[in-house]
């Protein structure tokens, strides 16, 4: 079976005295992951990144407050919708459809639209000299591939954002977050999950508990969660960067 790996470039200019990085090119190799690359260390923060300004909120508060060693190694976790329709001039067409010229514009115009969005993060690592890498998964499930990712690679310290509505649905045990589906999962019970809003930490257990006092995101997790599937998802790898 072929699987895809992604491997994102960084290159830096010197300039007023600053980095700069140049680009974010992602490139499809041949391969399979097996969960077992270097990315366990347990001194490793990762960072969900999105579209949101929550997200940005989330790592520069991890940058200032989880970054406490030269030796310590932050990983952008950004997760996109698979592709399923290709759109054309009168709508859209499922993939399998399309043709190949089709597929090949489409996808490198959404691997652009990632790049330009990466960029930013990795802008704000590179200004603090901290060393990151970047993990892309091909998901329709956001909450389920991070759940993933966490038994994957073992991660012990994750740092997500939430808007100031969804903390607030949170409170009243009626939201459907990201943050929220996390940690009612069994993949709190082995990760340290901090949750921000508006730049600051938030107790999103505590929060969910005391809007439900009778059940506890514990209690509330799945009894029988399925077996993970390390190629559930496509997982794409960054190329390792050093900062200078």
């Amino acid at each position: 079976m072929q699987r895809r790996s992604n491997e994102i470039e960084e290159e830096e200019e010197q300039e007023d005295g600053r980095r700069r990085l140049e680009s974010v090119r992602e490139s499809q190799l041949e391969g399979r992951s097996s969960g077992t690359v270097s990315m366990n260390g347990e001194d490793n923060v990762y960072v969900g990144v999105g579209k949101g300004d929550s997200s940005m909120e989330a790592l520069r508060w991890a940058i200032d407050n989880l970054m406490t060693s030269s030796s310590t190694l932050l990983f952008l976790i950004h997760v996109f919708p698979e592709t399923r329709f290709i759109p054309y001039p009168l709508g859209r067409i499922t993939r399998e459809r399309a043709s190949q010229e089709q597929v090949e514009s489409f996808m490198s115009q959404e691997r652009e639209k990632r790049r330009t969005l990466l960029l930013k993060f990795l802008h704000a690592c590179s200004a603090s000299k901290v060393k990151v890498e970047t993990i892309l998964v091909e998901s329709d499930s956001v909450a389920k591939a991070v759940q993933d990712l966490i038994t994957i690679l073992n991660i012990r310290k994750l740092v997500l954002g939430i808007d100031k509505s969804n903390a607030r649905k949170a409170s009243t045990m009626k939201g459907n977050s990201v943050p929220e589906l996390i940690m009612r999962s069994s993949a709190a019970d082995v990760c340290e999950v901090k949750v921000i809003c508006q730049g600051k930490e938030i107790n999103m257990e505590q929060t969910m508990m005391e809007s439900s006092p009778a059940k506890s995101p514990i209690v509330q997790r799945q009894k029988k969660d399925q077996p993970v599937d390390p190629f559930a998802c496509i997982c794409f790898i960054s190329k390792p960067k050093t900062n200078r």
